[in-house]
């Protein structure tokens, strides 16, 4: 589910960036400026964030591109179409790093540097699974916490990191309903390395904690209509299922129509048509 992951991390940028920046790669990004133009190469694609770091000197200012990929691709080609669009925009430097998210050990994302006749673009590429997930799991910012989901876990087996991420957030956020959203977003992300069984068994076990079903029934989708018989007898369940999974989550008050609509697999003119329904039933 690539946009689960996409949304998430675009959720938490401004928050994660300073961190890994500093950590990983030693840079300063105390003081920065957003770039409010989009810099797309096609109507399907755009850069995943760009930011202008701005210095005391102006002549030393630059522009920071990241890309959050969890596929192992050749990313000079796309790279190099960033670079000269945002340098003919704003005529600025790029310096430009992939964070690679995926499981599997990378071959092409490796690939860092393009050299053709009077051109060399090099980037930065990092492995989070190959970082130590002490470099994170320690921090008292909840959205770097997570990040050590992504990270080596040495000797650990995975459900004691994922339980101590889940105690370190609790530490952080306390008793409120802030925590599971963090909980929820840890789940989507722990997909990416194949341990949602496991990060379901230890938020369940939690005092407090969101209504996981509703993910779990959301992101197997259709999988669970495909077993359950003929074609019309699937639509007739997936679209019940999704009236159900609206009606539960309107009835829960934590969720945004928005969030509904996302995890229902539904339009927000539909969550909105039966928060009407509700109320007059009321």
């Amino acid at each position: 589910m690539p946009n689960d992951y996409d949304k998430i991390l675009r959720e938490n940028l401004d928050a994660l960036l300073p961190f890994i920046a500093r950590k990983l790669l030693g840079l300063d990004l105390s003081r920065t400026e957003t770039l409010k133009d989009k810099i797309q190469v096609t109507l399907e694609r755009e850069g995943d964030y760009f930011k202008k770091v701005l210095h005391d000197d102006p002549t030393l200012d630059y522009g920071l591109h990241w890309e959050f990929q969890s596929n192992d691709e050749d990313m000079r080609g796309r790279n190099l179409l960033y670079y000269g669009l945002f340098f003919q925009k704003y005529k600025l430097p790029l310096r430009q790093i992939v964070v690679f998210l995926g499981n599997d050990k990378p071959r092409l994302i490796k690939q860092n540097i393009l050299e053709l006749r009077g051109l060399r673009l090099e980037f930065e590429v990092i492995h989070l699974r190959e970082i130590p997930k002490e470099v994170f799991l320690n921090s008292n910012v909840p959205e770097e916490v997570m990040l050590a989901i992504l990270c080596d876990f040495g000797a650990d087996r995975p459900e004691q990191v994922i339980r101590i991420i889940l105690h370190n957030l609790m530490k952080i956020l306390g008793r409120v309903p802030r925590l599971q959203k963090y909980q929820r977003q840890l789940h989507v992300l722990s997909r990416l390395r194949k341990l949602h069984p496991i990060s379901l068994k230890e938020i369940k076990a939690m005092p407090i904690h969101y209504d996981i079903e509703t993910d779990e029934l959301y992101l197997a989708g259709l999988e669970k209509g495909i077993e359950k018989g003929i074609e019309k007898g699937q639509e007739q369940g997936i679209e019940q299922h999704q009236h159900d999974t609206v009606v539960r989550m309107l009835k829960a008050g934590r969720f945004s129509d928005e969030e509904i609509a996302e995890l229902a697999g539904v339009t927000e003119e539909y969550v909105h048509k039966v928060w009407m329904e509700l109320n007059l039933l009321q």
